[in-house]
C-alpha cells in the first residue's frame, strides 16, 4: 500500500495531476452515475457495524443523506444530527422528526463564532475558510453557536458510529469529543486533508497522535478497513494525507477491523 500511495502522490504532483485527480474521483471513486464514492464507502462501513438499535451521530448533516441511512439501518437507535446552517437544520427537523437535531457548530470549545456559509455550495461551509475546489465561492458570514460533542451527548448514551464532515474542523470536533469516544468506542468516519483541515493549522501528525493517544484508536481509510488491511503507521498516514488523493478516514478501536465480511455490532 505504501508503494501505491507514493505512486498516487507522484501522479498528483505531475503536470497531469489536477486532471488525473478529477478523473479518479469521478470515475474510479464514484462510478458512472453513482453517489459520491466516499458516501458509498461510509454506507458500507455502517452496514458492517450497526445493529437495528445502534445509536449514531452525524456531524455536518447537511441534507441528511448519511443520516437517512443511519435511520434505515438502526431504526430503534437514538440519533443526533449537528448542522449550523439554519435553513438546513430546519429541513432536517422536518425530514427526520425522531432525530435530535442541534443547530450548532461542533468544535473543542463552547461559545459563539462567525461561520463561513458558502452560499453557492453549502457543503463547503465551515468555521473557517478552506481551499475551495471551485473558482467562484460566494462567502457569507453568519453567527453560530459552538459547542463540544462531550457537552451534548449524555454520559449514559452509547454510540456505535460517528460521521464528521465539517470542511476542516474535524480535528477540533474530535478534541471536543474525547470523553464520548473513549466511553463508547464508536467507529468514527471523518474528512481531512491539506485543503480543509490544514487551513485550521492542523498537521497530519497531530491527527494521528490524537487518534492513537487520547482516543486510543487506530487510523486507516475506509477502503483499507473494509478489506481487512492493517491500520496506518504514522509515516504512511502523513504521506496519504499530504498527497490529497484520499481525504476520508476511519478511526476505530483496537480489534475493530472487520475483514472481508465481519461485523462489529
Amino acid at each position: 500500500m505504501v508503494i501505491v500511495d507514493v505512486a498516487k502522490r507522484l501522479v498528483r504532483q505531475s503536470p497531469i495531476g489536477p486532471s488525473a485527480v478529477r478523473l479518479y474521483r469521478k470515475y474510479v471513486r464514484t462510478g458512472l452515475g453513482d453517489a459520491v464514492g466516499y458516501d458509498r464507502d461510509t454506507v458500507e462501513v455502517m452496514r458492517r457495524v450497526l445493529r437495528r438499535d445502534s445509536s449514531c451521530v452525524d456531524v455536518g448533516a447537511h441534507n441528511g443523506n448519511i443520516l437517512r441511512t443511519m435511520l434505515d439501518l438502526s431504526p430503534r437507535g437514538t440519533h443526533f444530527a449537528f448542522e449550523p446552517l439554519p435553513h438546513l437544520a430546519a429541513r432536517l427537523r422536518v425530514a427526520f422528526p425522531t432525530v435530535r437535531v442541534h443547530e450548532v457548530a461542533l468544535s473543542d470549545y463552547a461559545g459563539q463564532a462567525s461561520f463561513i456559509h458558502v452560499a453557492n455550495d453549502a457543503a463547503y461551509s465551515g468555521l473557517r475558510p478552506r481551499i475551495y475546489d471551485r473558482p467562484d465561492p460566494v462567502l457569507q458570514q453568519i453567527a453560530v453557536t459552538v459547542t463540544r460533542l462531550d457537552d451534548v451527548i449524555p454520559p449514559e448514551q452509547a454510540l456505535a458510529f460517528i460521521k464528521i464532515d465539517v470542511e476542516g474542523g474535524e480535528f477540533h470536533v474530535l478534541r471536543g469529543a474525547i470523553e464520548t469516544i473513549r466511553r463508547g468506542r464508536p467507529i468514527v468516519v471523518f474528512e481531512g486533508g491539506p485543503k480543509s483541515t490544514g487551513q485550521y493549522g492542523v498537521e497530519p501528525g497531530e491527527v494521528y497522535e490524537l487518534i492513537r493517544g487520547p482516543l486510543g484508536g487506530r487510523l486507516s481509510t475506509m477502503r483499507r478497513w473494509l478489506t481487512g488491511l492493517p491500520p496506518y503507521a504514522e509515516a504512511e498516514f502523513c504521506e496519504v494525507w499530504r498527497s490529497g488523493v484520499e481525504f476520508y478516514f476511519i478511526a476505530y478501536p483496537p480489534g475493530g477491523t472487520p475483514g472481508a465480511g465481519g461485523s462489529r455490532a
